[in-house]
């Protein structure tokens, strides 16, 4: 075989290997988290008014949050308290968990007759709970 065969062969076997398994943990848990991006984008879109607030698909969208809210977490390997930034497995658990009520609390707010001044506070503690998860847990 010549060398550019050689060089062709070696790149295409290095270019199968540098993607990501769908069905890997990471992979899952980042479809998770980016559905959840997309649905609380929508639904601050609405807070925000850059989009008409309609309460039905506000519910909608809070119902769905409060469902991804809990998903994730299956798809995390073991956490390692070993490592030089972790605080630890039983706040990332907590923060989980804080994640997971604020979803909840923001579903319950939500369905018809509800104004946007009743849920925005309970989806600011949505944006908050995430934004901490991030500063403390998120790999820069």
């Amino acid at each position: 075989m010549t060398r550019f065969a050689l060089a062709l062969i070696a790149a295409a076997l290095l270019a199968g290997c540098s993607k990501t398994d769908p069905d890997s943990p990471g992979a899952q848990r980042q479809a998770i988290f980016k559905d959840m991006l997309r649905t609380s984008e929508a639904l601050g879109g609405m807070i925000r008014g850059r989009s008409s607030y309609d309460a039905a698909s506000f519910q909608a969208g809070a119902l769905k949050l409060k469902a991804l809210a809990s998903a994730p977490w299956s798809h995390f390997p073991e956490f390692d308290a070993s490592g030089p930034s972790s605080a630890g497995a039983a706040d990332f658990h907590a923060a989980a968990q804080k994640l997971e009520s604020a979803a909840t609390q923001l579903a319950a707010q939500t369905g018809t007759g509800v104004t946007m001044a009743d849920v925005r506070p309970h989806f600011a503690a949505v944006e908050e709970s995430c934004t901490a998860c991030h500063k403390q847990f998120r790999p820069e």
